[in-house]
């Protein structure tokens, strides 16, 4: 395996003193209209007073989807800033610019008794003496914070993207590859996408082997950046597929419920505008396909009867949401009226196109890419190992092959460890399954986990335990362990809903009540000793649900957590894995992984050796922090927010090694006791239909990008964000209390915390100061002598660039000069860095699926393969790029006389899994506290997107915690 010493990011940054301006034409609101706008926004409102900005995210939307050369720069009109809102290199037709304000004036407030004020608003307004003024942009524009950390001009979020895209749009030459080229096209945005996309247009066909045909494009995506104390603005580019969705079944194509559908849009013509002159946007326009429960169809987003799609004249008209859906691949090339391409999302179902690029597509896409760049915008060095505390490099295990029954000393010295937290008592485990092949494939995992005998003894079940099934028994030197089996049977059923959707709330707390006590019925045996135990369930694909809310796994977890167990679910998938793959490996490494999963939510999870010796101190404890976010609208239908704090204290007994923080009695408990205690924040609903308690707000004013950019607003929900900041504060302030006992690294989740704990964004984090929201910032060492903070960002909305390992040929070589690219795992930071440098990069090797796909796989090109001394052509199309994602390691505060490295450096050593290759997704500590809050919010809403789950091996991998780009 090769070993590279340096990798390339996809990050640019400004050259030393450089300069770039870009001419846009510009339109802002003068203060009278502001306020006339603010008015009429605040009319029906509970707290008008309160409001001092009107949402335009629909006039946004509309402007994406009919004007695509308008760049919007915000979510809010402001009353307190007169600064300009919508750029365009060229001013939008006077008529065109009336038409859509008109329509969002009238959409603002659309009620009846409003009417009268709407027709007086529009009135006074006069939008058509609005006019554009052109104004120079400098696009490298930027101040820095007392950190030294850049804080660029909000608008420029938006506009810096925009003008490197319009930059590689004006490249002569197309992306040239082995047997063709791509041209690109650009997209229209929103300020809540943020960032600039491309993608190739026309797209490419893909025929898999049974005959089907598939469409993609390559994408592009552009976003501005930043990174604690650097000086710089930082561009991330992202490169990987966009697939369409064309698959269709007998009521066309599949829209997920609740779920808006994009559908990218190109006319020959301007969408709205009478002046013939008007030439058409080069750009694709974007509209939203959503379900109208009213009408009961797919209708167009503001487009129903009384939307503002409906007030306006269009020259084209949108596609009809019936023709789109029944043939999606008729309206990709449509050379006399609109095109249209729907985007696929996971779940509509497999495509034919797996995801990603791996670095044989995107070395030579960046390097097409990087010949647009204006000259003040170059790449930043290639980053070094940090590796001054890594020892020798050991080889890990790839686990890859088929599961192992022989014991071995792994296996050991988890019974003995399950065995000292049992005190001598059996380990008792449930499996409740649905097909008897799983139940098998369950069996014989559970024995290649725990290194178990072959042959079983049985356990007849006695009278009390009524419809108990059979009960399997191991013994082994150490540990005892007894596995009860039983179908799940009408457990696994959907829960009796009404199929469009519309559960009342007493409907819904009813079901789950009902299903929760089916449980409690089918397990009367209570847990010796009040230990937590596991239980295995399978209940079938979430798809299988209809409605969404009939999904009972969260009336499932209810019930087994009141008959104290903790439960893993595993999932009965509804289509038959590919033919070409190996089923019966899958299935057994996807129970593997379950059974591991579940045996971590007892506490029973080894802890990895950081291997960094005495430059630790000794008797370091790991905690982290994971924010848990409730909606009214999820089964639980209230709002909330539950922290969830992790201890991990690697030289403890089993025990004592994995505890978590239970608010209530402000005290350490064990892991599954926590996870009992967290379940009980997911009750059933108490609010009434008609109620209408604090919700999360999306358009929350506060930057959720961290960026330090806080607009201002206050949108009636800002006292609700300061009561949880400020409770936050409260509970973080206890936790540390907690543990000022012994040295302490705390991991925090920059994605997931920092909206509610300020402090922990790039424009106001300091280095070896801590902040708890409402209080002084103060020195770190004032928390406790031992303490130290690490914060971890990853790829989300493009935050950490994409990478790959890059080495040149030795001297000599007859390809001396050409790069080797690949994938490499290690800690990264700049070259000649100051010794203090604090962010680093995480980075793994490939997994799962992806340890077999070569690294010069190609998405478009034939490339040449040898195997078995046989050479040969092949094309990756339907192959998983699975490219490892960049972990940022941002070492907040440490004590004065810390080497930053050393505790970034611990940081990669926790994210090893034990006995795998892959590393983990996040530092064990905060993987175990992400995978807690499945007790708290029992479903996917929130959570990391899942691959598809026609492939099971990418399933597995999902579930490890490991994570691909």
């Amino acid at each position: 395996m090769t070993r590279y010493e340096t990798i390339r990011l996809a990050r640019y940054a400004p050259a030393p003193g450089a300069e770039w301006t870009v001419a846009y034409h510009t339109l802002s609101l003068p203060e009278f209209h502001r306020k006339q706008l603010l008015n009429l926004y605040r009319l029906g409102l509970k707290k008008p007073d309160d409001c001092r900005g009107v949402p335009i995210g629909r006039l946004n939307a509309l402007f994406q989807a009919l004007t695509p050369e308008v760049i919007s720069v915000a979510k809010w009109i402001d009353v307190s800033r007169d600064e300009p809102w919508l750029y365009a290199r060229t001013p939008v037709p006077q008529d065109v610019l009336v038409a859509l304000l008109t329509a969002w004036v009238q959409d603002l407030r659309p009620e009846p008794e409003h009417r009268r004020d709407v027709r007086r608003t529009l009135r006074e307004l006069r939008f058509g003496a609005l006019h554009w003024e052109k104004h120079d942009v400098p696009m490298l524009s930027r101040s820095t914070t007392p950190s030294d950390t850049a804080a660029p001009e909000h608008r420029l979020y938006q506009l810096l993207p925009d003008a490197v895209a319009d930059l590689v749009l004006g490249l002569r030459d197309p992306f040239c590859y082995p047997g063709g080229s791509l041209a690109f096209r650009g997209v229209a945005r929103r300020p809540t996408d943020r960032g600039a996309e491309l993608f190739s247009w026309p797209p490419d066909r893909h025929d898999d082997r049974d005959g089907r045909t598939w469409w993609f494009s390559a994408l592009l995506t552009v976003t501005l950046q930043t990174a604690p104390f650097s000086p710089d603005l930082q561009v991330h580019v992202r490169s990987g597929v966009r697939r369409w969705a064309t698959r269709t079944g007998r009521n066309g194509l599949y829209l997920p419920p609740r779920r808006a559908a994009s559908v990218y849009l190109l006319t020959d013509a301007p969408w709205i505008g009478k002046d013939p002159k008007n030439q058409s946007s080069s750009r694709f326009s974007v509209g939203r396909l959503t379900y109208d429960r009213e009408l009961g169809a797919r209708r167009w987003e503001a487009g129903g009867p009384d939307g503002m799609l409906t007030r306006l004249r269009l020259r084209h008209p949108l596609p009809e949401p019936g023709e789109l859906l029944s043939c999606p691949e008729d309206w990709l090339d449509q050379a006399d009226r609109v095109t249209a391409a729907v985007v696929h999302s996971t779940a509509m179902g497999p495509h034919g196109v797996k995801h990603g690029l791996m670095p044989g597509d995107r070395v030579p896409l960046m390097e097409w890419f990087e010949r647009a760049l204006p000259e003040g915008l170059v790449r930043v060095p290639d980053q070094v190992r940090a590796d001054r505390y890594f020892g020798p490099r050991r080889r890990a295990r790839n686990g890859q092959g088929a599961p192992a029954a022989q014991d071995t000393e792994e296996n050991a010295t988890l019974r003995r460890e399950v065995a000292a937290s049992l005190e001598g008592d059996p380990l008792k485990l449930e499996f409740l399954w649905l097909t008897e092949s799983n139940r098998d494939a369950g069996i014989q995992a559970l024995r290649t986990v725990l290194g178990l005998p072959d042959e079983a003894g049985r356990i007849r079940p006695c009278k009390k335990a009524g419809r108990a099934g059979e009960t399997l028994s191991w013994q082994t030197p150490e540990l005892t362990v007894e596995l009860r089996l039983n179908r799940v049977g009408e457990l696994a059923d959907g829960l009796p809903l009404p199929t469009d959707g519309h559960a009342k709330t007493s409907a819904l707390r009813a079901a789950l009540a009902a299903r929760r006590d089916e449980v409690t019925r089918r397990l009367p045996e209570e847990p010796a000793k009040n230990r937590v135990t596991l239980a295995l369930v399978e209940i079938h694909d979430k798809q299988a649900y209809t409605p969404r809310s009939a999904d009972p796994k969260f009336a499932l977890r209810l019930g087994f957590r009141d008959a104290g167990r903790v439960t893993q679910f595993v999932v009965n998938p509804r289509r038959a894995a590919s033919r070409f793959s190996d089923t019966d490996t899958t299935r057994a490494k996807k129970f593997e992984a379950c059974w591991t999963d579940g045996l971590r939510q007892l506490g029973h999870r080894s802890v990895p050796d950081h291997r960094l010796g005495s430059a630790v101190p000794a008797g370091t404890q790991y905690a982290a922090l994971w924010l848990v976010r409730r909606r009214r609208d999820g089964p639980t239908r209230q709002a909330d927010l539950v922290p969830v704090a992790v201890r991990v204290r690697p030289d403890e007994a089993a025990a004592e090694r994995l505890t978590g923080w239970d608010h209530k009695s402000g005290a350490w408990v064990p892991y599954p006791k926590l996870l009992i205690r967290l379940s009980e924040s997911a009750e059933l609903p108490i609010a009434e239909d008609g109620e209408d308690p604090d919700e999360w707000n999306n358009d929350d004013p506060q930057d959720p990008h961290g960026t330090g950019e806080d607009e201002g607003l206050d949108t009636g929900t800002e006292g609700h964000f300061e009561r949880h900041r400020r409770a936050l504060a409260a509970t973080i302030q206890e936790i540390l209390f907690g543990l000022r006992d012994r040295p302490t690294l705390m991991l925090l989740h920059a994605q997931n915390t920092r909206q509610m704990w300020p402090w922990l964004q790039n424009g106001h984090i300091q280095p070896d100061v801590i902040q708890l929201h409402g209080r002084p910032a103060q020195r770190i060492a004032l928390q406790g002598p031992g303490l130290r903070i690490v914060r971890v960002r990853d790829h989300t909305g493009t935050e950490t660039p994409q990478w790959w390992g890059r080495k040149k040929h030795p001297q000599g070589d007859a390809n001396s000069g050409e790069e080797n690219f690949g994938i490499a795992s290690g800690l990264w930071k700049p070259p000649d860095c100051d010794p203090r440098h604090r962010v680093f990069g995480s980075t793994g090797e490939k997994a799962g699926p992806g340890t077999k796909v070569s690294v010069k796989a190609s998405r478009w090109a034939l490339r040449v393969y040898t195997r078995s001394e046989k050479r040969g052509t092949t094309i990756d199309t339907d192959k998983l790029a699975w490219n490892p994602s960049l972990l940022e390691i941002t070492v907040a505060a440490c004590q004065h006389e810390d080497d930053p490295e050393l505790w970034a450096a611990l940081t990669h050593r926790l994210r090893q899994s034990p006995g795998r290759a892959p590393l983990l997704a996040l530092p064990l500590p905060l993987h175990l506290a992400r995978k807690a809050a499945e007790y708290v919010l029992p479903t996917t809403q929130g959570q990391p997107s899942e691959p598809d789950e026609d492939d099971e091996a990418v399933q597995l991998s999902f579930d490890l915690g490991a994570t691909t780009e």
